[in-house]
């Protein structure tokens, strides 16, 4: 849908919020209509993994409940096959390369948790696992040898098989595994009104045939994940991988912003949500396809450059700073701002399809935008978070990257899950500090037997973690 014809509406010149009325121009012909757009938020048929989350009272079932058995197993399997080949090279076979079994493989996940939340992930192992620098925890849990082992023969595809399917699918060493987590991720939370989709960059420095350069993210270098997370408690919901322009194809006669935002929302469709993006998304075919076919409306900031957006919409000569103009057609409103800002060069730009008056916050710029930058924030949170206490590790493998990435948003979900999940049973709320440190403690073997790769003590590990005072 073309916008022309635009008749500019500065805020002291507009149609008054309070009137009910207001301005649309479509076409060439500007009419009058009554404001009378309701909204209400239609709640999904309640699956049953969202009863499962809302029964787990412990951080280890709230974590179990995303890295699901299914990625432990294939986590194991194909580690050992590494672990087969790696072995037959040393003259002499210990613990240390032994086969694993998923008890040690949740073991390790404990153990990057414990560094996440002691933030001693950018120290080398030898610090790490060091008497006068690291916890006793790392020592109790495994050996420094064990877990330097396992990190670099961990894998999550069948080798062997491996380039024939990577023709197809650049991500493949990391699929199955990926699309197992994002799955039960979507699937054990029911999210809120508001959702927004925007990127999320991996910091990754390697060799990697997708690794993207954004300058205007911290890590600069990095795999970038598209997501979409709710508003209100920043759980991701779900996520897709950019492959680079021949990795990812976006759909017929779309854009992959326009792909992206309606493959992450599909299990959300027609639920009356609203979708808040960023101008790498938003364009107005994107907005109607979302209104008419998925029933769900959106916001987001446009570039000017688009072809639909007048040129009067884009001229700031004649506006004063602080100065609202707004224009209307039957699905969608776009408002052109001016900051009040002196040192300001640009007008904003957004388009939604969530209102349709001319209303002023009490701060003087329009509703839209107040609500926009109410709501554009999950991911951005969401990335802050998993930085905050990062599980990741230094590596020169990208799997291994994205498998840290899914770690640090293992924790972050299923935290969301506990602290609801708490909250409605009136249970004590913890920090995610608190949290995490639990979660790693947790994450033990339930028996061991002494010829196990566990520790390099004589005491069995269980009694070891058991009796252990986690100090922070």
């Amino acid at each position: 849908m073309m916008f022309s014809s635009v008749r500019m509406f500065p805020a002291q010149l507009g149609v008054p919020a309070e009137s009910g009325c207001c301005v649309a121009s479509v076409g060439r012909l500007a009419v009058w209509r009554k404001v009378a757009r309701s909204r209400s938020v239609y709640s999904l048929v309640l699956h049953p993994h969202v009863w499962k989350a809302s029964q787990a009272n412990t951080p280890e079932e709230c974590f179990s409940l995303l890295f699901v058995d299914e990625i432990i197993n294939e986590m194991v399997q194909w580690t050992n096959q590494k672990i087969n080949i790696s072995a037959a090279k040393y003259k002499h076979h210990n613990a240390t390369i032994q086969p694993t079994t998923p008890e040690e493989i949740r073991a390790m996940l404990g153990v990057l948790i414990f560094s996440g939340y002691r933030r001693d992930n950018h120290l080398s192992t030898k610090d790490t696992w060091s008497p006068s620098v690291g916890s006793c925890f790392y020592r109790a849990a495994m050996s420094e040898g064990r877990f330097t082992f396992l990190l670099n023969c961990l894998r999550f595809d069948d080798a062997d098989t491996r380039e024939q399917r990577r023709e197809t699918d650049k991500f493949t060493p990391i699929r199955k595994v990926w699309d197992i987590f994002i799955e039960a991720c979507g699937t054990h939370y029911m999210p809120h009104e508001f959702l927004t989709v925007d990127e999320q960059l991996l910091a990754f420095r390697g060799r990697c045939p997708f690794r993207m350069y954004i300058p205007n993210k911290p890590a600069k270098y990095g795999i970038k994940i598209v997501m979409v997370n709710d508003v209100n408690s920043k759980y991701m919901l779900s996520g897709i991988p950019y492959l680079g322009k021949q990795g990812t194809r976006a759909r017929d006669g779309q854009n992959l912003g326009h792909s992206f935002t309606k493959e992450l929302t599909e299990r959300y469709h027609n639920t009356n949500r609203n979708v808040t993006t960023d101008n790498w998304f938003t364009s107005v075919p994107l907005i109607q396809d979302m209104l008419h076919n998925c029933g769900m409306t959106m916001i987001g900031t446009v570039r000017g450059n688009k072809a639909e957006i007048p040129e009067e919409m884009k001229d700031k000569t004649t506006r004063a700073p602080g100065s609202s103009a707004f224009l209307f057609t039957k699905d969608m409103t776009l408002v052109s701002y001016v900051p009040k800002t002196p040192s300001s060069k640009k007008i904003v730009l957004l388009l939604s399809s969530m209102h349709d008056n001319n209303s002023l916050a009490s701060s003087g710029k329009p509703t839209i935008i107040e609500d926009y930058n109410r709501t554009k924030g999950g991911v951005d949170t969401f990335d802050q978070m998993c930085g905050q206490y990062s599980c990741g590790r230094k590596t020169k493998r990208w799997p291994l990257c994205v498998f840290y990435g899914m770690v640090n948003t293992g924790v972050i979900n299923s935290r969301i899950i506990y602290e609801e999940n708490m909250k409605r049973a009136g249970g004590k709320q913890i920090k995610r500090k608190q949290y995490m440190q639990e979660l790693a403690v947790l994450l033990k073997p339930q028996q061991l037997g002494s010829s196990t790769p566990f520790g390099t003590g004589s005491h069995n590990l269980r009694d070891r973690m058991s009796s252990l005072e986690v100090i922070g």
